[in-house]
């Protein structure tokens, strides 16, 4: 009788497991929508204009494709429809235009990106979104965009061991972004303590300069120093902080 109640029991686990995997398929729909027609618009177009740069805006990232799309999802359904795309040219120029239609204006979200370049030789490559928020019709928009480059930091943290409880001790990076322009990344901070290694290997952006700031709060008492770093693209810089001075 046991026997029958388990086997039983394990078939209803797994009807209502199929039941749920089912009703979570049929909900969780996006729907891509092709409105690339929308560039042939002749009034009220919305013009985003810009450059893709990198080496501090010194050297262009061309051919790489740029997209708009219009992103009206919930959690696993909705729409997303793709309203311009172009490539950039040898000098990293790229001109979109778009006709925005009026359920576009009334909700969801517009959304540039570029195709995801090399992780191996570009700082958080995952990164790859550029914000035109908000965006609205018969308008030109500006987007000058610098991308990082990979380069690591060695530190190497000096008597890790004295912080104690109520101790703090952190690095904050800054990248310094070109005039003009959005950044895919801006910073990094990092926290330490006891109980980690004293030699850290951290990414960290190349062939431009780099704003740290280190503070240690020790015993109550709050210092801060400053520096300024640069690191060539692909290199590693051996940089030594003491959490004593």
């Amino acid at each position: 009788m046991n026997v029958v109640l388990r086997v039983n029991k394990q078939k209803m686990k797994m009807r209502l497991i199929s039941f749920f995997l089912i009703l979570f398929f049929s909900i969780s729909c996006v729907e891509r929508e092709d409105d690339l027609i929308s560039q042939d618009c002749e009034t009220d177009c919305t013009e985003i204009i810009g450059k893709l740069m990198t080496d501090n805006a010194n050297t262009p990232i061309a051919n790489r494709k740029v997209t708009v799309i219009w992103d009206n999802t919930y959690f696993t359904s909705g729409v997303v429809r793709t309203k311009a795309t172009t490539r950039t040219d040898a000098d990293g120029n790229f001109n979109l235009k778009f006709y925005i239609r009026d359920d576009e204006l009334e909700e969801g979200l517009h959304r540039m990106y570029y195709d995801k370049l090399n992780e191996t030789v570009f700082l958080r490559a995952d990164l790859n979104n550029i914000s035109i928020y908000p965006t609205v019709r018969d308008t030109i928009f500006l987007r000058n965009h610098n991308i990082p480059k990979k380069a690591y930091l060695k530190l190497n943290l000096l008597n890790l061991e004295d912080i104690k409880e109520g101790d703090n001790f952190w690095t904050s990076f800054r990248y310094i972004s070109p005039e003009g322009y959005s950044q895919s990344i801006n910073g990094l901070v990092r926290g330490w303590n006891n109980q980690y290694e004293s030699t850290q290997l951290i990414e960290i952006a190349g062939n431009q300069a780099l704003a740290l700031e280190i503070t240690r709060n020790k015993d109550g008492i709050i210092t801060r120093d400053n520096d300024t770093l640069f690191i060539n693209a692909g290199e590693t810089l051996d940089y030594t902080i003491d959490f004593n001075n």
